[in-house]
């Protein structure tokens, strides 16, 4: 007889529902809403090992499978090239035994696989039943990495050798045993620590089994990777913070890392998600926030095993310029310190700024928590170029903006073009990115820009928001993928759907759920206007012109040549190796700024048309 039930399990982030698109799309996805979940995800300090394997030794493992019509197994590898190139992110497999061997099953590299050809269901299980004679209250973990596609992955228990099984999914067509179910994320983290008690099945028994399951269910499906194994003793007593927030009450559950002082919220909601991983209820829940300047507390009178409560409490605190950082601290009355408390501690920094304005929190996330991706030009199929990524920022007080910061990673190659922008939300979900209340000069990255971990995108002059939310979005040009993109993509902190969103070119508009390094330059105080002259050898004059402008080129580079009006608007782009003119008599009269621009830098020049 099979069981199904529900099990408990945490991963590395919070889990997001995430858009199916298509199998080789690349990391596209919508999340929750829900502040759920951000663990300690190697900090079961109170947990006793009583069994582990790290698949150094395949003879510890008996491979079956039902695979038609070609037979296809589990393998255990050291080769990282094993994997299917899924996504950067999940390359390579970052289990911490990763070098001495882990299993995989690979529908993607399955020879000649498509949908409807046969289906790869495999097996992996322990060869040598475990004891647990006299323990009874039991925990399984496992490190594992995947990218479903409508596949079904889990891990089966038998406490009897063999001859019963209970079912744990963490992927399949009715629903896993992460809350947010089928398809839980289409990529993985790596790698996902997976916690699932097992007391119910396998406690006090001397003949326990632990097998993994694949199904592709006849779909040419992706890959699961799983390696160190362990099986821990419960402890009695163990409550566990698995997350913490400070976030505006009104900005829709964003969690901003910088804030300008004019753009703070009116109250603040300041609370943790706490966990009981022990085997005994609990009582007398108390959790501290203490940022030093302002502290806060909220209690709960119990807190029944295997189970989480949120404590949280809206607060106006006084805040003034700076960095402050939180230590939130979880108790009971049988837990209330010692050695084993770091679990019960949980940090979290914001920044009060003058004028900058970040979702992220690139520079200020505690070490303990931070985790830090990437997205860009690679991310996904057919968007080398005109990749569009956006960051939400709510508009508190009428004010000046200056300019838009990417975070960039130092994997970006120089040579890129970025169209900085300020969108419409409801015209971004409506598919028009090519509708922009305003636009920035564009810019080329430069190898400076790497090496400064950003680049700045100014508009010509300051622009003014008035108060609403509104996406700070770039355009990202990689010619054909030969100077790619990349950007910094902070996930430390779980976040809305619409926190940050991409456009794919030809196709549409994507909630990302993650704190996108795209900044906001605020206020007037940047010193713009036109930016800073970095290339010589370019001249453009006359200046007033009657409309033919000539641009001199002394530089042997090729030049893109952009005009923008007054109000962000591209009127002209050109691209010319040597000296050329540009005729700008039938755009009108008026202020407008001419940008060349090649990989070695930019020069923008305000032309007046008489």
């Amino acid at each position: 007889m099979t069981m199904f039930v529900s099990a408990l399990v945490f991963g590395a982030n919070a889990q997001q529902n995430r858009v199916l698109i298509s199998k080789h799309d690349g990391n596209v996805h919508t999340s929750s809403n829900t502040k759920s979940a951000q663990p300690a995800i190697n900090n079961i300090e109170k947990a006793i090992p009583l069994w582990s394997n790290s698949f150094n030794d395949a003879n510890d493992w008996v491979f079956t499978n039902t695979s038609a019509p070609t037979s296809y197994d589990w393998v255990i590898t050291t080769n990282q090239g094993d994997i299917p190139n899924a996504a950067p992110s999940l390359q390579p497999f970052m289990s911490t035994s990763a070098n001495d061997g882990f299993a995989l099953i690979n529908s993607d590299g399955q020879p000649g696989n498509v949908d409807g050809n046969g289906a790869i269901v495999a097996e992996l299980t322990n060869a040598v039943p475990i004891d647990l004679t006299g323990y009874n209250n039991v925990i399984l973990r496992f490190q594992h990495s995947y990218r479903w596609w409508q596949d079904t992955r889990g891990v089966r228990i038998s406490g009897n050798g063999g001859a019963t099984w209970t079912d744990f999914d963490i992927t399949s067509l009715a629903g896993g045993v992460s809350a947010s179910g089928y398809p839980n994320d289409q990529n993985s983290e790596n790698p996902v620590y997976e916690v699932i008690n097992i007391s119910a099945v396998a406690g006090g028994s001397n003949n326990v089994l632990v097998q993994f399951y694949y199904n592709d269910n006849d779909i040419w499906a992706w890959y699961w990777t799983v390696d160190y194994v362990e099986i821990l003793e419960q402890p009695l007593d163990d409550i566990q913070i698995l997350s913490s927030w400070f976030a505006g009450a009104n900005n829709g559950g964003i969690e901003y890392g910088k804030t300008p002082i004019n753009h703070i919220d009116n109250s603040y909601l300041v609370g943790s998600e706490i966990f009981n991983f022990g085997v005994n209820d609990q009582t007398n829940i108390g959790l501290n926030a203490d940022y030093t300047a302002f502290s806060y507390n909220a209690t709960s009178p119990s807190l029944l095993s295997n189970a989480t409560v949120l404590l949280e409490s809206t607060q106006t605190p006084a805040l003034s310029v700076g960095v402050y950082n939180g230590v939130y601290t979880a108790v009971s009355a049988a837990e209330t310190g010692g050695a084993e408390f770091g679990n019960n501690v949980y940090e979290r920094n914001f920044e009060i700024t003058d004028d900058m304005y970040a979702i992220d929190g690139i520079g200020i996330n505690p070490a303990s928590t931070e985790d830090l991706a990437t997205i860009g030009t690679a991310s996904f199929l057919d968007a080398e170029d005109g990749l569009v990524i956006a960051a939400l920022y709510n508009i508190k007080a009428t004010d000046l903006i200056s300019g838009i910061r990417v975070m960039l990673d130092a994997s970006t190659v120089a040579g890129g073009d970025i169209y900085g922008s300020i969108l419409d939300t409801s015209l971004f979900w409506a598919n028009d990115v090519s509708s922009p209340l305003f636009s920035t000069v564009p810019g080329v990255v430069t190898a400076q820009d790497i090496t400064n971990g950003y680049v700045d995108l100014w508009f010509s002059s300051e622009i003014t928001l008035a108060p609403g939310a509104y996406y700070a979005a770039v355009d990202l040009y990689s010619n054909a993928g030969s100077s790619d993109i990349v950007i910094v993509d902070d996930q430390t902190v779980a976040q809305p759907s619409q926190a940050s969103a991409i456009y794919i070119s030809g196709d549409q508009s994507y909630t990302n759920g993650t704190a996108v390094g795209i900044r906001l330059l605020t206020g007037d105080q940047w010193g713009i206007g036109l930016v800073e002259e970095t290339l010589a050898g370019i001249s453009v004059y006359p200046n007033p012109s009657t409309g033919i402008v000539n641009i001199s080129n002394d530089m042997n580079a090729a030049n893109t040549i952009t005009v923008h009006d007054l109000s962000g608007r591209v009127v002209l782009t050109k691209t010319a190796d040597q000296a050329t003119t540009i005729d700008l008599s039938a755009v009108g009269t008026g202020v407008y700024t001419v940008t060349v621009a090649n990989e070695l830098g930019s020069i923008v020049e305000r032309v007046v048309i008489k």
